[in-house]
């Protein structure tokens, strides 16, 4: 049993902290309240300059499966946001499609409150590439918002029942229907997706070349990157691994929530086990260094299949899903036994959790890219955490958890991600200062404060030690 009142870290010897769970609840008090979006829109991604008063459909869906058995009233509230903005028709500029799930919504008017003048000057930048006006845009440039959707339909209904099913809602098109009929079209266009994919797995591919050219959460233009540091060609489709692992899920929840026919069901279930079944095959990496899942796939030149072998943390969000659990357990321990021994290792793990990718990777990016080796995000260390558990191992999930609590404490804030140095230095504070690090002089981004998703995460781990 963990002590809620003093949990010790010690990442090694020289890190050792006591953490002030009143202190860390107390902070959480304080900036969940400024992330809640008004009239039942759900969550803004941040209450930082850039993210405050955008509701992203990914951040979201993770926070609120997060607070799912926390705050229930909120996550139903984000669902039905998800349902009313969802694509009704084809744009090649916003990349809209009948059933998809957005990706970044802004207006000018927020819950009735006028946005500042930075955010209004986002609009228009980002309005401008995507597609919308000066007064508002819907962007729809992401793959895994939609089976995310799905996923956490499921969840919500196996807890609460189906009543939400029935509620009418408001779509953006000024129809209304019932929530159920949003749940199959999104459902519908993950299964047509697949069957559409020569690979037999859930593709990204812009449609707008103004658009994000990757699509999944690592968006930035060095987020997937070949061995020889080129950038995964993503005019050509790219199959991220962590994307297949809510695919995966999504087709065994639409086949649950008696939303079709009980022979759709059976395509829904069938059509999970051919993709779980051709990440296997497909994605696999051994090299000298061990046993992992590649980022992804893409395509050459040539239309020839590549592994993007680069040895991510996304080998390790995959986890956080059951395309591994529901294999048999002696299959099941062969591909997670080696992704744990990776991402617990010297190249990942960090005092503030994991690097989104490994160190030995450091040298492809001449700066500290917000993907890459420098870098750990609270958001996808606390998926890991979760998938750890799933699997059984727990001590390595109070680990993360604790490193989280932790990096918390000391900045005293719920920052996006940070930046930790090739030594293990962590910066701590992007207000005040923090560590003299010349490996963070040149190119960097500011993380935001006050992340969603981070605060989520931290809800979550204190709700779970009570």
């Amino acid at each position: 049993m963990i002590e809620n009142e003093q949990i010790n870290i010690l990442q090694k010897e020289e890190f050792d902290i006591v953490i002030d769970k009143e202190r860390i609840e107390a902070l959480v008090d304080n900036k969940f309240e400024a992330i809640k979006a008004p009239c039942g829109l759900g969550l803004y991604a941040s209450d930082g300059e850039n993210y405050q008063y955008a509701i992203f459909g990914r951040d979201s869906i993770e926070a609120g499966e997060d607070i799912l058995l926390i705050n229930p009233g909120l996550t139903r509230e984000i669902l039905i946001t998800m349902a009313s903005m969802q694509g009704v028709e084809s744009n090649d500029k916003t990349e809209e499609q009948f059933g998809k799930i957005h990706h970044e919504y802004r207006a000018v008017v927020m819950g009735g409150v006028i946005v500042p003048e930075k955010s209004k000057k986002i609009i228009e930048i980002l309005s401008s590439r995507w597609g919308g006006s000066d007064k508002m845009f819907c962007y729809y440039g992401s793959v895994d918002s939609t089976p995310l959707f799905v996923r956490l339909v499921g969840q919500y209904v196996s807890k609460y029942g189906p009543e939400i099913l029935d509620q009418e809602v408001l779509g953006i098109n000024g129809s209304k229907k019932a929530f159920r009929d949003h749940v199959q079209n999104a459902a519908e266009w993950v299964k047509d997706h697949v069957e559409s994919s020569d690979w037999g797995l859930l593709e990204f591919k812009h449609i707008n070349p103004q658009g994000l050219a990757y699509q999944a959460w690592k968006d930035s233009r060095t987020g997937y990157l070949h061995l020889d540091g080129t950038p995964a060609a993503a005019d050509n489709g790219i199959a991220s691994i962590e994307v297949q692992g809510y695919a995966y899920d999504a087709l065994i929840a639409a086949s649950e929530l008696n939303i079709f026919s009980s022979y759709e069901n059976l395509e829904y279930r069938s059509l999970a086990r051919k993709l779980q079944n051709n990440v296997l095959k497909q994605m696999w990496v051994n090299d000298d260094d061990g046993s992992y899942f590649a980022i992804g796939l893409d395509r050459d030149e040539n239309g020839m299949t590549r592994q993007i072998m680069t040895c991510t943390s996304n080998t390790a969000a995959v986890l956080d899903s059951n395309l591994l659990l529901d294999l048999p357990e002696n299959d099941r321990i062969s591909y997670v036994q080696p992704i744990v021994d990776i991402i617990m290792g010297k190249n990942f793990l960090t005092d503030v959790g994991v690097r989104t990718r490994s160190l030995k990777h450091e040298d492809l990016i001449d700066f500290a890219d917000y993907h890459g080796s420098l870098v750990s995000w609270p958001k996808e260390t606390y998926d890991i955490a979760k998938g750890l558990r799933r699997h059984g191992f727990i001590d390595q999930a109070v680990k993360l958890e604790n490193c989280l609590l932790a990096s918390a404490q000391k900045s005293n804030e719920f920052y996006e991600f940070y930046y930790v140095n090739v030594l293990g230095e962590v910066k701590y504070n992007y207000a005040r200062g923090g560590p003299n690090q010349s490996h963070l002089d040149g190119e960097i981004s500011i993380p935001e404060q006050c992340q969603g998703w981070t605060i989520s995460a931290i809800i979550k781990i204190l709700d779970s030690r009570k």
